[in-house]
C-alpha cells in the first residue's frame, strides 16, 4: 500500500488528470479540435508507405488514457492511435489523427470531415445501427479491482463490507447506486487515478471502472499484485472495443477487421496490449472473437 501511495504521485505528473470516454465520465478539460493533423513526436510510428499511399482521417478524444491522451509533449499517443498505425501499414495506409472534442467526434464522420473514430468506443446497437463498426479490439471489461487478497471477492454479492471507489456520474456508479448489490460503501472520485489513489490509502478497499484503465494506472507498479474481478465479462457489450468507421467506406472496414486479425497472428498485438496493459491480451481476445460469434 505505501509503495503504491509513493509512486502514483509520478504517474499522475505526466498527465493521468481524467479517464473517461463520454461527456459524463471525465472532468478534465476538453481539448480543442484541430484542423490539421496532431504532431508526431521523436518516438513516435514512422510510416514505411510511400508518400502516395492513401490517408485515412482518423478523430479523437484525447483524454481517455491508455487509448488516447497527450503525452508529455503535447502529442497525442495511446493504445488506440498506435494499434491504428500499425493496421494502416499493414494494409497500405496511413493515419491522419485529428484531437476533436467529444461532441464533435460523430459529427465529424456525418459530415464526411473524418473516416473513422477511435476513442475507446464500446458496442451498441445504436452506434451498430448508424456506423460501420470493426471488430472488437480490446477485450477489457468493466472490473474490480482490490489490493488486499483477504477480501477474495468472486461475485458481486460478496461485497456486503467493501468500500468501492467510482468515477463520478460513471457507469459503474450508477450500476452500484440502483441498489441491487450491497457494499460497505459507495465513493465518487472526479478522476479514475484518484479512485485508485484512495485505495492506496485505505480510504476504500476497491475501485471499479474499465480494466483497460485501471491495468494501465497499475501498469509499472511490479510490487503489486492487483486482483481483478471481471464482473462485466468480456462478452458484454461493455468490454466490446470498437473502432467507428464511416456507413459509405466498407472497404475501410475490411481492411481494419484484417490488419487487426493480422497483429494478432504477427505477435504485434502481444507487444501492444503487454505494453499498454501490462498482459499480452491475445489469447483473450481470441476467446472474445469466438464467443461473439457464435453468440
Amino acid at each position: 500500500m505505501k509503495t503504491l501511495y509513493k509512486v502514483l504521485p509520478i504517474i499522475l505528473s505526466v498527465g493521468l488528470f481524467g479517464c473517461g470516454n463520454s461527456s459524463t465520465s471525465n472532468n478534465a478539460a476538453t481539448q480543442e479540435s484541430t484542423s490539421t493533423p496532431t504532431t508526431k513526436g521523436k518516438d513516435d510510428f514512422v510510416s514505411k508507405l510511400p508518400d502516395t499511399a492513401p490517408v485515412i482521417k482518423m478523430g479523437t478524444e484525447a483524454n481517455y488514457a491508455p487509448y488516447e491522451f497527450k503525452d508529455e509533449y503535447g502529442n497525442v499517443t495511446g493504445f488506440d492511435i498506435e494499434l491504428m498505425n500499425h493496421i494502416g501499414e499493414s494494409q497500405g495506409f496511413k493515419v491522419e489523427v485529428y484531437n476533436d472534442p467529444w461532441k464533435k467526434l460523430f459529427d465529424n464522420i456525418d459530415s464526411k470531415n473524418r473516416d473513422m473514430v477511435a476513442a475507446g468506443l464500446t458496442y451498441s446497437d445504436e452506434r451498430n445501427s448508424k456506423y460501420l463498426l470493426s471488430d472488437a479490439y480490446a477485450p477489457l471489461p468493466t472490473s474490480l479491482v482490490y489490493l488486499d487478497d483477504k477480501l477474495n471477492i468472486k461475485s458481486l454479492n460478496d461485497l456486503n463490507d467493501v468500500r468501492i471507489g467510482v468515477l463520478s456520474d460513471s457507469e459503474p456508479y450508477q450500476f452500484f447506486a440502483k441498489g441491487d448489490y450491497k457494499v460497505g460503501a459507495l465513493e465518487q472520485y472526479p478522476t479514475t487515478f484518484a479512485a485508485v489513489q484512495a485505495m492506496a490509502q485505505d480510504k476504500v478497499d476497491a475501485v471499479v471502472d474499465d480494466s483497460g484503465v485501471i491495468r494501465y494506472l497499475l501498469n509499472d507498479l511490479s510490487d503489486l499484485t492487483p486482483i481483478y474481478f471481471d464482473y462485466e465479462g468480456i462478452g458484454a457489450d461493455g468490454a466490446r472495443k470498437v473502432f467507428l468507421i464511416d456507413k459509405n467506406q466498407p472497404e475501410l472496414l475490411k481492411k481494419v477487421n484484417a490488419g487487426l486479425e493480422g497483429l494478432k497472428k504477427d505477435g504485434t498485438y502481444a507487444v501492444l496490449t503487454t505494453k499498454w496493459f501490462g498482459e499480452d491480451l491475445t489469447e483473450t481476445a481470441l476467446k472474445q472473437q469466438k464467443m461473439l460469434k457464435t453468440s
